[in-house]
């Protein structure tokens, strides 16, 4: 009768058993990075659904139309009718001349500023809105040449103060106030467009099509403004 015998594995077999299964299958040692954590969420940022989002900016389109009603007339100025490019220059004469067609159209009070610091009192003085057409352009006699013309509509405001002020943490009296609490001078842009032109031949070149251009976008603050005062 055979006697069954019992054999134990020596401690170093595992060891010698791994080093053998390397030569047929690499191990990568590399520990897995763990998965990226899911992006935070923003809990003072709101969701806003696109139907909802779409309501909101109408309402702020309709809100700023809705700032244009009201205003007295208004205050002109280019300031590069000073320049001494004749293009840049020109471009402003085209424009006050558009301009003062449109506000008899639209009937509306219209002023042409004599310089940088009739525009910063007459408005103050009047409450009117102040037009202004800054027109910029390349280096005379470079080539490509541009004409930039950015036509703002400014309110002014006396007595502005920052709505940081209404959610802010109440202010410890013995201390200096915040400059957002007090009462500031601002413009407050109410409407606003840019034309830029570019191409060979200089600056000359560009002036009738800057002029047009602008004087279409003028046509459509008028029909702004003209739409605004007609609101209920």
């Amino acid at each position: 009768m055979q006697k069954s015998t019992t054999r134990s594995i020596p401690s170093w077999a595992p060891a010698l058993l791994a080093l053998a299964l390397t030569g047929f299958a690499p191990i990568n040692w590399a520990e897995t990075p763990p998965p990226a954590p899911p992006a935070q969420e923003h809990k003072d940022v709101p969701v806003v659904s696109d139907v909802a989002e779409q309501k909101i900016i109408e309402h702020m389109m309709g809100a700023n139309l809705g700032r244009l009603k009201g205003w007295p007339g208004m205050i002109f100025y280019c300031p590069a009718e000073e320049s001494k490019v004749p293009a840049l220059k020109q471009v402003c004469l085209d424009s006050y001349k558009n301009l003062e067609a449109l506000s008899v159209q639209n009937h509306v009070n219209f002023h042409k500023a004599r310089n940088s610091n009739d525009v910063a009192l007459l408005p103050h003085l009047t409450g009117r809105l102040k037009v202004i057409i800054d027109v910029v352009g390349t280096e005379p006699g470079s080539e490509p040449s541009a004409i930039t013309a950015h036509i703002s509509v400014l309110a002014h405001y006396a007595h502005a103060v920052n709505r940081a002020t209404e959610i802010a943490a109440p202010q410890d009296s013995s201390q200096p106030k915040h400059p957002t609490s007090i009462p500031q001078h601002v413009d407050a842009i109410l409407w606003e467009s840019t034309v830029i032109k570019a191409g060979t031949g200089g600056l000359d070149a560009l002036v009738q099509p800057v002029a047009s251009e602008v004087n279409e976008k003028l046509k459509t603050f008028f029909a702004d403004y003209d739409k605004a005062n007609k609101l209920p």
